[in-house]
């Protein structure tokens, strides 16, 4: 290759993740990102199953960006520091057991282990996040006190009567047997056991029918949506008494823009290389998708911690 031509790929190169930056960048300064078309072939097939590959092409370079976005070990917006304050209503001690579901990288479940002294059951639903989770549970020697295995959430089964908290958090939302996954994780809980989570719902009265549509059309598992009462109604069949429901979207909306803000003033200087920079748009698409959707009213995000009636006191519902 002559000296011009290796001049003029390089600057070719170095103008397309210009570009690139560009592009997300604009989408974080409000304008609308580009959204590439899925094909129709995945959408689900003749009988309603969501038939859209769960195993996500981006690998380990996904497992790279999110943490570059997020933070060190996490997979969505919340940091260490958020996890501390969200969990404070568990009141956690060494002495609890604690599951979660949908733990991402494990992030928060190290997070517990080490902060709280607590022991950690841990499952995720994204093979590739699941296992990367355990390997970065081994690396901070907590293989034992948090390990992250894989799960199928529509076909879960846990021991009866063995935690003392359960947490989730944005994970329910694409679950279809919800009511079947609130009766394992009833279940689950002790007498007096808590349950939290957060969680994409939708709101009482959506205004923009199609726009949610094309969105879960959008996401890589198809959503399955329910508004704060039908979850109200699940949890009190299961004899979990909800004690706090909050809607924290602004909040979750303000971490999104700052995750990717960072991000960006970082990219800036470091570059990206071409093996990520397919991840980058997926992942960043994903996300101005969902900040549009929240945006909109329609999609709300909310915390809802709840407390399992002992079993004397049953009669009071």
């Amino acid at each position: 290759m002559s000296g011009f031509a290796m001049v003029a790929s390089a600057s070719q190169s170095q103008k397309a993740k210009i570009t690139l930056l560009a592009r997300i960048k604009a989408w974080w300064d409000g304008y609308e990102l580009a959204v590439v078309q899925k094909s129709k072939n995945g959408e689900g097939g003749e009988d309603g199953h969501d038939v859209r590959a769960e195993k996500h092409t981006w690998d380990s370079a996904r497992v790279q960006l999110v943490q570059d976005v997020w933070g060190e070990g996490f997979s969505s917006p919340g940091d260490a520091d958020y996890l501390i304050e969200m969990l404070k209503p568990f009141a956690l001690t060494p002495a609890m057991s604690v599951m979660e579901l949908g733990a991402g990288l494990g992030g928060a479940s190290r997070v517990m282990a080490e902060h709280f002294g607590v022991w950690v059951t841990a499952f995720e639903a994204d093979r590739v996040f699941a296992e990367a989770g355990a390997e970065l549970s081994t690396m901070s020697g907590l293989a034992k006190k948090a390990p992250i295995a894989a799960f199928d959430p529509e076909n879960f089964e846990f021991k009866e009567m063995s935690c003392d908290c359960i947490y989730s958090k944005e994970s329910f939302f694409t679950v279809k047997k919800k009511k079947e996954l609130l009766g394992v994780i009833g279940d689950a809980l002790k007498d007096r056991g808590q349950f939290l989570f957060t969680d994409f719902v939708k709101a009482e009265e959506v205004k923009d029918d199609d726009g949610m549509a094309e969105w879960q059309a959008s996401e890589p598992v198809m959503p399955h949506l329910w508004s704060v009462k039908d979850y109200d109604m699940a949890l009190s069949r299961q004899k979990i008494e909800i004690r706090i429901t909050e809607d924290i979207t602004d909040n979750f909306r303000a971490l999104i823009t700052k995750g990717w803000a960072d991000y960006l003033a970082s990219a800036s200087h470091s570059g990206v290389n071409e093996e990520m920079a397919a991840t980058l748009v997926a992942e960043a698409e994903l996300w101005a998708r969902r900040a549009k959707v929240l945006e909109s009213g329609d999609l709300r995000v909310c915390r809802i911690y709840g407390l399992k009636k002992q079993g004397n006191l049953l009669s009071d519902w």
